[in-house]
């Protein structure tokens, strides 16, 4: 089995969500509002983040954010990876329950 060490590859299968060793990322990018925010949502609710959550989003999801306030989770940017115009856009976000 190939292994790439690009931990912020989509998995070659399609799928939107993968778990890296500090983090699940989920891919939001492409979807029509609300279920980039509907996804992140039920993923923290179901309990399967026991670390980090990084989710990939077309822009900037505001909405989200007090969503998750209310649920007790804390939200910060991150920078995109590289800043060369040939390189994936968007908005990276990384979501931590508080306290954890």
């Amino acid at each position: 089995m190939h292994h790439d060490h690009h931990a912020h590859a989509r998995p070659a299968d399609g799928s939107r969500k993968w778990r890296t060793a500090d983090a699940i990322h989920i891919d939001l990018r492409g979807l029509e509002p609300p279920e980039p925010m509907v996804a992140v949502l039920q993923t923290i609710e179901s309990g399967e983040v026991d670390t980090a959550l990084v989710g990939y989003f077309d822009r900037e999801p505001i909405f989200l954010y007090p969503e998750l306030e209310d649920r007790g989770w804390s939200h910060e940017l991150l920078e995109s990876h590289c800043g060369s115009a040939d390189c994936e856009d968007g908005i990276m976000l990384r979501m931590v329950r508080w306290g954890s």
